[in-house]
């Protein structure tokens, strides 16, 4: 242990020509010599260690020969060394002999591995000579059968043999260049070259029996001989005539419905949505159409050969459905009523003195009631637009899912097969794990491949939906719709504001139920047309017409003011009076103002409700009528509707500053005059006054009778959430007009008694006027009145001090505590604090 403790000493040494070195030159030095102390460190706790250690084996033997004595143990010692040096050569014996085990059983392994790939390399050779034996039999069997079937006209049978002969493996025709076969040469060539011509030969008798009985009209024919095409793999010249077929089919339906409708229809009833229950039919017809045939698609040409026929059929469709849409067009006058809505937008100014002159010359060139009959009509038209893309998606999405499933289904029962017979080799070869993971890898990949054959399935579907004639020409419509939209729900907004009128017992005006109905009727007018585009444009035409026009012409009265000249409590009640009765007209200038005032307060607070209701009402029709939307479009939805949220936020606002504006100028007078009688009381009071006091309260109780008597009077002009609101307002201006007045006077112990007496009598007050919000309004002035009660300085030292130390309580209260000068100045009105402790105490607190 000395030697370690010398070992501790820090090196100091340098070299000689380095001795006036800086600081950092001694960095490398510095972490050897930490580094040192570190491995000191460690060899002192190994050390220490290893004696607990040999310290305790010492102690065990010591045990043990106390036990067993000295020669027991040391015979016992060598027993059970022997024994386990036994087991050790037996273990390593065992352990040899398994070596040599493992290596026979892998030699017997690799043997049979090798006879098993060659039996499966000779058993592949074999299927696949029977499978070319068989080919050669087909050949000649399908050449020789469908001369005869050509013969005998049976022309199933004969595109039955074709088909087989051009399935064939192509080695199979390879087979006639050998020289080993010249016999079997000659006849593959031969039979090559008869069901070469029979192909042709049979395509060209298909194609004109197809043509002839089509010109015949006879259907049963044309499907007998539509469903050979695919046998002879001509898909597409098949789909080809029968789409022309089919084309056909829809022409003379829609020239079936576009008689009809030239004639009037056939319900005289419906004439004002004539058009539309054109379309209607011709859509129905289609669709009857496409599902009548579609098994034949499905079952002879395959699933995704019906979106083929979907694109062949796709233009006649859009010619018949954009004639109807045309002569909509031209016999609704249409286009012209859009350019008219459109200069008359152009010309169109906000409300102002001459919006009636406007909406008397708009309602000269366009008749609303028409207009609403025809904005219907086209939202009309465009839902069963929609309805018919939604069939056609419905239909093919849901085929070639099926397809897709069906066929991971069958990859999927192949692994699996596969990955049994794997797993029988693997236990006999390695090597077949390889083979395993390529086959997983294939599986992965076919099915990546279906995924995106699937994604490109979808998006030439919408490609074909979207770019057709019928949705583009309904596009257009759609657009002058949102715009003619627009301009009637503008024109029918500002006539129900020039129709604005208060009618008797009713707190708001007409206004609100008129406006809110023609905004809710247009959003929902749009989403009858299932356009996700649409409705978001009216929703943003709606929320923008209510936050100009409507805004501005119900906030006009609150940016006025009230007016206060000449108040009174009988103006008031004639106030009153004037909006409880709904009179027209009403004495005086100051009278109608107030009347103004007061409807327009009551509408601003009620058109929050309207807002809401609103919104609540059209996320029910989303639900309702948008039931087949992308999560894009939600997100759109949701958005637009976002507006009506800030709209509602903006007339809070426009709310709040009415309530502040009518209790500065009509309550905060009269409260400032009597809260004045509270100077004229003696607050310096003796025994006999703090009594007489408590008998006859000279100030509280006419400031209460005072305060109840103006609030009674609106009671019964607002809705309830302004007449809360406007008792709230009153509640925190009497409280600031007491504080203001308190800070006028000076007060001794009795005097602070009696303010604390009165303040409690009109917190409880307001408290039942206003509810327990008032609480936070009067919690500062509390404050300062409760240390104005303070029977000694100290102890409003203390009271001051527990206020810094708890803070404020945000959960309850959110409330900042007084400050330390609003404390100074509050005990500076007690007669009996001098001002010079005061000080002295604030700067202790301060500190």
């Amino acid at each position: 242990m000395d030697d370690l403790n010398e070992t501790t000493t820090d090196l100091k040494w340098r070299p000689a020509d380095r001795a006036n070195d800086d600081s950092k030159s001694l960095k490398p030095l510095t972490d050897i010599e930490r580094q040192m102390n570190e491995i000191r460190t460690e060899l002192f706790m190994a050390r220490q260690e290893e004696e607990v250690i040999i310290a305790r084996i010492k102690d065990e033997f010591r045990q043990t020969q106390k036990v067993l004595g000295t020669d027991n143990f040391q015979r016992l010692f060598d027993q059970s060394v022997a024994r386990i040096n036994a087991e050790f050569e037996r273990v390593g014996s065992n352990a040899r002999q398994l070596a040599n085990s493992l290596d026979s059983v892998s030699g017997l392994a690799q043997n049979i591995s090798c006879r098993v790939v060659a039996l499966d390399l000779g058993k592949s050779r074999v299927v696949e000579c029977l499978q070319r034996v068989n080919d050669l039999k087909d050949l000649g069997t399908c050449a020789f059968g469908v001369q005869e079937a050509l013969r005998a006209e049976k022309y199933e049978e004969a595109a039955q043999h074709i088909h087989r002969f051009l399935t064939l493996d192509t080695a199979v025709f390879k087979m006639g260049d050998h020289r080993e076969s010249k016999d079997a040469g000659y006849s593959v060539k031969n039979s090559y070259e008869i069901l070469r011509s029979a192909t042709s030969e049979l395509k060209r008798i298909i194609e004109q029996r197809f043509d002839e009985a089509q010109s015949s009209g006879d259907v049963a024919s044309m499907e007998r001989f539509f469903k050979l095409f695919p046998l002879i793999n001509e898909h597409n010249s098949g789909l080809q005539r029968f789409g022309t077929h089919l084309c056909g089919q829809i022409e003379a339906l829609g020239d079936q419905n576009f008689r009809i409708m030239q004639a009037g229809g056939t319900d005289d009833k419906r004439k004002n949505v004539l058009y539309a229950d054109t379309l209607t039919m011709l859509f129905e017809g289609v669709a009857r159409i496409i599902e009548l045939h579609q098994p034949i698609i499905e079952n002879f040409y395959g699933p995704e050969k019906l979106l083929l026929l979907i694109e062949l059929i796709q233009p006649e469709c859009d010619k018949q459905c954009v004639r109807v849409l045309n002569t909509f067009i031209q016999r609704r006058h249409f286009e012209e009523k859009a350019q008219q809505v459109f200069t008359l937008i152009d010309n169109t100014r906000p409300i102002s003195s001459n919006l009636v002159q406007t909406q008397q010359n708009s309602n000269a060139t366009i008749d609303a009631i028409e207009l609403d009959l025809l904005l219907s009509e086209v939202t009309l038209m465009h839902t069963r637009a929609e309805l018919f893309w939604r069939f056609l998606r419905r239909r093919l999405c849901r085929q070639a899912k099926e397809t897709a499933n069906k066929s991971l289904d069958e990859d999927q029962e192949k692994s699996e097969t596969e990955r049994h017979m794997m797993g029988k080799v693997a236990e006999q070869m390695d090597e077949s794990t390889d083979g395993f993971d390529e086959d997983e890898q294939q599986r992965r990949d076919h099915i990546e491949k279906l995924r995106k054959q699937r994604e490109e399935h979808a998006i030439k579907l919408d490609a074909v939906l979207n770019r057709s004639g019928l949705s583009t020409k309904m596009q257009e419509l759609m657009g002058k719709f949102v715009l003619v939209e627009q301009f009637y729900m503008t024109q029918s907004v500002r006539k129900a504001i020039d129709m604005d009128s208060v009618e008797e017992g009713a707190l708001t005006s007409t206004l609100l139920d008129d406006v809110f109905f023609i905004v809710r009727k247009s959003i929902r007018r749009s989403i009858s047309s299932s356009s996700v585009d649409c409705v978001c444009a009216m929703l943003n035409n709606g929320a923008t017409l209510l936050e100009t026009d409507f805004l501005k012409y119900i906030s006009a009265p609150i940016k006025s003011g009230y007016p206060s000249t000449g108040w009174s409590a009988e103006s008031a009640y004639q106030t009153a009076q004037n909006v409880m009765q709904g009179k027209g007209e009403v004495v005086g200038g100051l009278e109608k103002q107030r009347s103004a005032f007061i409807t327009s307060l009551n509408n601003l607070r009620s058109s929050i409700d309207c807002v809401n209701t609103l919104k609540s009402g059209l996320s029910e029709d989303f639900r309702k009528n948008l039931t087949q939307i992308s999560s894009n479009d939600t997100r759109k939805l949701d958005n637009a509707m976002s507006q009506f949220d800030d709209f509602a936020r903006r007339l809070e606002q426009h709310a709040n500053l009415g309530i502040g504006k009518l209790c500065d100028a009509l309550f905060k007078p009269k409260l400032k005059s009597a809260a004045e009688a509270f100077l004229e009381v003696p607050h310096c009071l003796s025994d006999e006054q703090l009594a007489e006091f408590e008998l006859d309260d000279p100030f509280i109780s006419q400031f209460v009778v005072q305060l109840d008597r103006l609030v009674a009077q609106f009671e019964a002009l607002l809705v309830p959430e302004n007449n809360q609101s406007l008792l709230v307002s009153i509640s925190a201006e009497c409280v600031q007009q007491l504080e203001r007045v308190v800070f006028k006077c000076t007060f001794n112990r009795l005097g602070a008694l009696q303010l604390d007496k009165e303040f409690r009598e009109l917190s409880s007050y307001l408290t039942s006027l206003a509810g327990w919000n008032v609480r936070e309004k009067c919690l500062r002035l509390s404050q300062m009145i409760a240390l104005l009660n303070s029977e000694s300085l100290d102890e409003a030292v203390e009271f001051v001090k527990h206020l810094q130390e708890t803070g404020p309580s945000p959960s309850v209260l959110p409330v900042v505590n007084i400050s330390l000068n609003d404390a100074r100045r509050t005990l500076h009105l007690r007669n009996d604090f001098s001002r010079d402790q005061i000080s002295v105490k604030m700067k202790i607190l301060k500190a």
